[in-house]
């Protein structure tokens, strides 16, 4: 494998590859849909595993019951929305969590994950070489990774060793400190080919799958719900100002539509960036009438059209009858003039081009469906 940039067709503008990555060595459990494909795959980890080392999985679906066939290890399985985590009896105690929280999610999710015992320099190089292998073979030649601190170090090395084949944007997480931020971006330039720092992600909601998006609305299968906004809306503009007023891009995760309202209303209000775009990812649910918003305010919509899929055989269950808000738009995007880019929200969704494609031009999706021009265009350009 030879660095520099490989090129070729995809730029896949959402990813979690080096945190994914990582969180894949030890259990995948992306395509275990049952009790017993659970136990066999924690199973093959304990064995693999020293007594009372950690075992670590992702893809967990969050309804299927997690038998506790390894209690020699403490376990932490994070569900496939990155936004949650089942934790053994060993684990719970291991990190001082009560023994009848064996589910995290949200904040909480975020804050153990992090004190977990940090994979070496070595392990996450390992599982970065084996996924950038994986993109290669895909044709995606750019992918913009949602990074936490640690993974700049980590692709430096690996660009050194000549061993980057895909060109890699990093977004850093919003509780970086400004100077350290500032330190990697003049390391990382944003025009930088191969290795650049583009802006700072921030969340703001949740997942629909959680029903933890913030919505407008009460979820038609738990009415006693709209979702959570992480922060008031006033914070959420000094959050995005903070860094605005630095002169970088800021992206939001921003699901429910009443957290894309908040996100636009927070963007709109700020100094457009020096180098890039602001963006607004996901945007699953969207009131029609901040629909011309993206436009007029210059914010790219980043999109995971896969995530239609991976949403359809629910979805309507989950928000029922809604008036003025659309669900997983994409053409009523396009139409209002936005400027729409593709990911893949690797490792929650597939990476694979043709499944992206597919389920942006999918006749099932009627009006929101793009042709297949329109939807390679936007899969092929850089993100702004």
């Amino acid at each position: 494998m030879t660095g520099g940039f490989a090129g070729p067709r995809y730029w896949d503008a959402h990813t979690h590859l080096a945190a994914g990555a990582a969180d894949l060595l030890d259990c995948d459990l992306r395509d275990a849909r049952s009790a017993g494909g659970l136990e066999a795959a924690l199973l093959r980890a304990a064995r693999r595993t020293a007594p009372g080392g950690w075992i670590r999985g992702f893809g967990w679906d969050g309804a299927t019951i997690v038998p506790d066939v390894a209690p020699a290890h403490p376990v932490f399985l994070a569900r496939r929305d990155g936004h949650a985590a089942w934790v053994n009896r060993a684990g719970r105690a291991a990190l001082g969590l009560a023994q009848d929280e064996a589910v995290v999610s949200e904040e909480a999710f975020d804050a153990i994950r992090k004190r977990l015992p940090p994979r070496t320099m070595a392990e996450r190089q390992s599982a970065l070489r084996t996924r950038l292998l994986e993109l290669v073979e895909h044709e995606v030649g750019t992918v913009d990774d949602m990074v936490e601190t640690w993974a700049p170090e980590v692709y430096a090395h690996l660009r050194d060793a000549r061993e980057l084949p895909v060109a890699i944007g990093l977004w850093l997480p919003d509780e970086i400190a400004g100077g350290e931020a500032d330190a990697l971006r003049l390391e990382f330039p944003p025009d930088d080919p191969q290795l650049a720092v583009r802006g700072i992600k921030i969340f703001l909601d949740g997942t629909l799958g959680a029903r933890t998006a913030a919505l407008s609305f009460p979820y038609a299968d738990d009415r006693t719900s709209s979702g959570t906004l992480r922060f008031a809306e006033n914070d959420i503009v000094e959050k995005v100002a903070r860094w605005a007023e630095r002169g970088w891009p800021v992206a939001l995760h921003a699901i429910g539509d009443r957290a894309v309202t908040a996100a636009l209303s927070a963007l709109e209000r700020v100094p457009r960036p020096r180098f890039g775009a602001h963006r607004i990812e996901h945007a699953q649910v969207v009131k029609l009438l901040d629909l011309p918003r993206f436009a007029k305010a210059g914010i790219v919509v980043s999109v995971q059209p896969g995530h239609w899929a991976d949403d359809a055989p629910w979805l309507a269950g989950r928000l029922g009858e809604r008036r003025g808000v659309l669900a997983h738009p994409l053409s009523s995007l396009t139409r209002a003039g936005a400027t729409v880019v593709f990911g893949s929200d690797w490792p929650v969704s597939s990476w694979d081009p043709a499944v992206i494609l597919a389920a942006a031009t999918a006749r099932e999706r009627g009006d929101e469906a793009l042709d297949a021009a329109d939807a390679a265009a936007w899969y092929t350009s850089a993100p702004r």
